[in-house]
């Protein structure tokens, strides 16, 4: 089977790649700025990557999306996973695409609301419960863990600026201030 990502058909939009992914403007952008984030090895779907890239990955689209705050100044972004076909994922190969949103951009990725009965909602959530204990029962799928440190992405290698080098001598408390503040800054953005 042919795949257009590992055939590097993406390679004119190429933003960044390294040994475990792939950063491209998407080919058929929903926004100005459209990114698509790849696994440089082949997996068709979300369930075949393996946990630590897919964590890889994760992280890697969380800093791609801050880019999109810092740089473009956007407001807000969609980060998405087409997950098969009917999700409509075109490429057979996993991606998260990372939206850039402004107010009132036109977009629209809203879904008609469908109200689901009671009684086939409980018989769904049943389903799952018992699927999610079976699986942690047969050790398939890992219990999440909840940490507040993430996987290291590499960046594009830059040339250091006087700022950079100021800002590696300043204490860890200052570090962590500045990256609070973009927190604090991010809540601003949101209408």
């Amino acid at each position: 089977m042919s795949c257009e990502i590992c055939e590097n058909k993406f390679e004119k939009n190429l933003i960044y790649e390294n040994d475990k992914i792939k950063i491209c403007l998407a080919l058929e952008p929903a926004t100005s700025g459209h990114i698509q984030l790849f696994s440089q090895e082949h997996y068709p779907i979300l369930e075949q990557v393996p946990l630590p890239l897919l964590s890889y990955i994760s992280a890697a689209a969380n800093k791609v999306s801050i880019l999109l705050f810092e740089m473009l100044k956007v407001h807000g972004t969609n980060i998405i996973i087409q997950n098969g076909v009917p999700a409509g994922q075109n490429v057979p190969h996993f991606s998260i695409h990372i939206i850039p949103r402004r107010t009132d951009d036109g977009l629209k990725l809203d879904w008609d609301l469908k109200q689901a009965a009671p009684d086939a909602l409980e018989s769904i959530q049943r389903i799952i419960t018992e699927g999610m204990n079976t699986l942690e029962q047969n050790q398939q799928v890992p219990t999440p863990q909840l940490t507040t440190e993430t996987a290291e992405v590499p960046a594009p290698a830059e040339e250091e600026t006087t700022e950079d080098k100021e800002e590696e001598k300043e204490p860890d408390h200052h570090k962590k201030q500045k990256k609070r503040n973009y927190y604090l800054e991010s809540l601003e953005r949101i209408p």
